[in-house]
């Protein structure tokens, strides 16, 4: 008799499931959505702080030996992401190319510095941070002059952080509705079931005996679900790689494994337990309240 009822069950389960999939699917696929702009929160801060350097002029005496040495010592600080040496001729050809004219013609000579252009790292873009890295450099010798943008470094630093705490928030408010979505549909889908558990109950069949198929089935819904989201955000990722590449990193495989084993994961696991605890409710209310849900 048990084994009968236990396949009516799971029979019955497949049909009702069919929408809680497509809809859990598509939760899990707007989490996803936001998973690639949680993993690429520092990518568009960078693009833009890569925009952003600190010219160290060399003095004019300097010899090109020396200059390289100075480069090295620069690439050793711990808040160098990248440094580039730039000679006074590549100097005047870079500001010729900006002033649109061949001043060094009409000068007669060359007034630019060699100089050393070099991108802070991440910690550092901070007032506290930049001020470390001046009085570092500063230490240097050969050095003319440090040249940088100090509000423009303030101001970047202000705004990612804000970015940053707003794009968390929203992914807390996100993951909490998606909670509220999935858990919702299971529930909805339980309770046109919840007869069948009381006729189960009738039948002398025990709590974990009348929870095995219910959660069977969920953990079979919340991975079904999760493939079907992967494969809507490969299908993204395709159609958004060639015009997004510059802002968003859509090639990075270790970046989307992760991501993917957490849809997977979240897909079973909010489905597991709002299983469990749906049908555990059912499984201890009496014939009467079953009417009311």
């Amino acid at each position: 008799m048990s084994l009968k009822v236990k396949k009516i069950v799971s029979s019955r389960l497949r049909t009702s499931y069919l929408s809680s999939v497509i809809s859990t699917s598509l939760v899990l696929f707007l989490l996803g959505v936001v998973g690639i702009l949680v993993f690429n929160l520092n990518r568009l801060p960078k693009t833009i702080r890569d925009q952003i350097t600190i010219s160290i002029n060399l003095e004019d005496t300097i010899t090109n030996r020396s200059a390289m040495r100075v480069l090295a010592m620069v690439e050793l600080k711990e808040f160098v992401d990248k440094a580039r040496y730039k000679s006074k001729d590549e100097t005047g050809k870079e500001m010729s190319g900006e002033l649109g004219d061949d001043f060094i013609k009409l000068l007669g000579e060359n007034p630019l510095p060699s100089r050393i252009d070099i991108n802070l790292k991440p910690d550092y873009f901070s007032p506290e941070g930049i001020e470390h890295a001046m009085r570092e450099l500063r230490k240097l010798e050969g050095i003319k002059d440090i040249l940088y943008n100090k509000s423009l470094f303030e101001q970047v630093a202000e705004n990612t952080k804000k970015v940053s705490i707003i794009i968390l928030i929203f992914v807390v408010l996100l993951l909490f509705i998606s909670v509220f979505l999935i858990n919702n549909t299971i529930r909805l889908a339980i309770y046109s079931k919840r007869f069948l558990i009381n006729t189960m109950k009738l039948v002398g069949a025990n709590t974990t005996f009348i929870r095995t198929p219910f959660l069977t089935a969920s953990i079979w819904q919340g991975l079904i679900s999760g493939f079907i989201a992967i494969i809507l955000l490969l299908g993204l990722i395709l159609i958004l790689r060639n015009d997004f590449s510059n802002i968003l990193e859509l090639t990075d495989a270790n970046m989307f494994g992760t991501l993917f084993a957490m849809i997977l994961v979240l897909g079973s696991l909010i489905n597991f337990v709002s299983t469990y605890i749906i049908v555990t409710k059912y499984t201890k209310v009496g014939v009467d309240d079953l009417w009311e849900g």
